[in-house]
């Protein structure tokens, strides 16, 4: 009986460790941080795109859609669906910053049509469609690890280095708005 104790003991603390969430890593942050970024770098074309054929940079329609999908997912991946929707938000407000002053830098330059705008629903839905699981699986690993101070402080640390060079500050916080440790 003495010696089936301290396999009992292991075994308990083994199960106690294999249950408790890994600690969230600077890693995770800069990987959700590209993606971000990659999901920026599509609101160009997008821009140019929706340039040549005059249609609006709003468009509530597909984001409900979008954001339907997204919030059904992250029920699925035990993420709070209301936050995801928040966060995936951001990122269409963060891209349409982007679009937006694109348009309007295009206007006062009478810019004209673009010679070979992007197919929206050939080129670059595909692209975006590809980000959203990664995204998501992202977000599933950092889950409960927003407040952490080494969390926050790789977001600080990271944001202006992997967003900044190419993102205005409006552009950046926006699109990292519900990253934030909201206490």
């Amino acid at each position: 009986m003495l010696r089936l104790i301290p396999a009992l003991v292991v075994a308990l603390l083994l199960s106690a460790c294999a249950s408790t969430t890994p600690p969230a890593s600077r890693t995770d942050v800069e990987q959700l941080l590209t993606l971000q970024k990659t999901r920026l770098d599509v609101a160009a074309p997008v821009a140019r795109s929706k340039w040549n054929s005059h249609a609006p940079i709003d468009d509530p329609a597909r984001e409900a859609l979008i954001l339907d999908d997204v919030a059904a997912r992250a029920q699925l991946l035990k993420l709070d669906p209301q936050w995801t929707r928040r966060f995936f938000q951001d990122q269409f407000d963060a891209g349409k910053i982007v679009q937006r002053d694109l348009h309007r830098q295009w206007r006062a330059e009478q810019r004209p049509p673009f010679a070979n705008p992007p197919d929206l629903a050939r080129q670059v839905r595909p692209v975006l469609d590809r980000l959203t699981p990664d995204l998501l699986s992202v977000l599933v690993r950092l889950q409960g690890h927003w407040c952490e101070p080494g969390v926050q402080r790789a977001l600080a640390e990271l944001e202006p280095e992997i967003l900044g060079a190419d993102y205005p500050p409006s552009v950046r916080e926006q699109a990292t708005e519900a990253l934030h440790c909201q206490q």
